[in-house]
């Protein structure tokens, strides 16, 4: 199977900028670990898993549509603005659910900082997806080169000095802040991606147009729907550990949960690597390449997986107490767990990437409610019984449906391109999903 150089070479960008800010994101959970208590983590944890839903459905994968936006169907301008407001929205949201759930101020606090550097992120991200559509690839990685380490830097400095989460999470915002004011967002961006024409200035430009913005919430509401569903997921098991086991052990499972990122960001940079060569391939009817795509993606997952499994049942422990502490050696068989569960979410969500480019959303709405519903019954009956395994036990069976139900997502696909092109929708003239040729898709 032959790959094209741009490809290499975008994958090598990617890559390389998602490998260090990956490893800052994750070690975010490494400092709390260190500089604080098992119960810190857990209020970080807890924070993250309440506001992400709202948070990822305000998102509504804007960064995915405009990479994917071969026809220019909408401008910059109008991506910006519908996820300028749509974040605005979420904060209130994330503020009013975090007031009248959290059990403490503390923790309400903890959720609305964590919804607002994710807001942050989320601005980032729609900078990213002009630059992706522009092939700037190489300017998206020098972000995440600069971002991660700056805002990791930023948290470390405030945990060590006040060994408080709320007062590290402030560090992390101003880290983030600092990037997409001084790099995201610059204008000479603008020109550089535009060839040096006369429309960088007016690209950038907020622009509300009450029609667009409702035909692109059309589009994007089910992508919104599938980022919270996604997002749920995984804080479902979550919810029902600190029910059950309490903050502490919440904590413990996380941080270990955490070390899934490490296969998380490769399968990530191959995954925004072929937005564009994906969304070509259908509208060219390429069949042969888009199933390259779909066994690449399958492969990929599964060799990272099979490889974290492996190092996890022969250095678990030793593993655990270096990255942490030595208490967290005690659950290495936790660990094993979820590295198994990992390996079928790494194939599940590199199967997604290319459902995502290929457009084909609305089915998986269902499947993902049906992961949820997994999800929730495995922890409402195994946490209780057995802990953290009970958990573990949990995230894998979401997985599984996922996966099984991407799979058949995949083959309608395949199918429907049968060697001729599906032609994607014209996204100004949406109404309703029976109008759509195609169906659009996510992770």
């Amino acid at each position: 199977m032959r790959i094209d150089k741009r490809l290499t070479a975008d994958f090598t960008w990617v890559l390389s900028g998602n490998v260090l800010y990956s490893a800052c994101q994750w070690g975010i959970v490494v400092i709390l670990a260190k500089l604080g208590s098992p119960q810190q983590v857990g209020e970080y944890a807890l924070g993250l898993a309440v506001s992400a839903p709202v948070i990822l459905f305000a998102t509504f994968q804007l960064r995915a549509l405009l990479a994917s936006d071969v026809r220019d169907h909408f401008a910059f301008g109008q991506y910006l603005t519908f996820r300028l407001v749509s974040l605005g929205a979420a904060l209130v949201v994330v503020a009013g659910v975090a007031t009248l759930t959290e059990p403490s101020a503390r923790i309400a606090e903890i959720t609305l900082l964590l919804g607002l550097a994710q807001t942050l992120d989320a601005v980032s991200e729609t900078y990213y997806g002009f630059m992706q559509r522009h092939d700037r690839i190489d300017r998206l990685s020098t972000s995440l080169l600069l971002k991660g380490p700056l805002s990791l830097a930023a948290l470390w400095g405030a945990m060590y000095i006040t060994r408080d989460v709320l007062w590290a999470i402030v560090g992390l915002i101003a880290g983030r802040l600092l990037i997409l004011l001084t790099w995201d967002s610059r204008l000479a961006f603008a020109a550089s991606a535009c060839g040096g024409s006369s429309r960088p200035a007016e690209a950038l430009r907020l622009r509300w147009n009450a029609v667009c913005m409702l035909d692109l919430l059309r589009l994007a509401f089910p992508l919104g729907v599938i980022s919270m569903l996604v997002s749920l997921n995984a804080s479902i098991p979550r919810f029902f550990v600190e029910a059950h086991r309490g903050s502490a052990e919440l904590g413990i499972f996380s941080a270990i949960a955490s070390l899934l990122s490490a296969g998380s960001l490769v399968v990530s940079a191959y995954g925004q690597s072929i937005f564009l060569p994906v969304a070509q391939a259908c509208a060219q009817g390429d069949r042969t390449r888009f199933r390259t795509f779909v066994l690449l993606a399958g492969a990929l997952g599964g060799v990272l997986g099979g490889a974290a499994v492996l190092l996890a049942g022969w250095f678990g422990p030793a593993i655990l107490t270096h990255l942490f502490r030595k208490e967290y050696a005690i659950y290495s068989d936790i660990f094993v767990r979820l590295m198994i569960a990992g390996t079928v979410m790494f194939v599940g969500s590199g199967l997604g990437y290319v459902m995502t480019a290929a457009r084909s959303l609305r089915p998986q709405i269902p499947l993902l409610i049906a992961s949820a519903a997994a999800a929730a019954a495995v922890s409402a009956w195994s946490i209780p019984r057995y802990g953290l395994r009970g958990a573990a036990d949990a995230v894998l069976a979401a997985a599984l449906v996922q996966l099984v139900g991407g799979a058949v997502i995949l083959l309608r696909i395949d199918r429907r391109l049968s060697g001729r092109a599906i032609p994607l929708p014209d996204m100004r003239n949406i109404a309703t999903p029976e109008q759509r040729s195609v169906e659009v898709g996510t992770v």
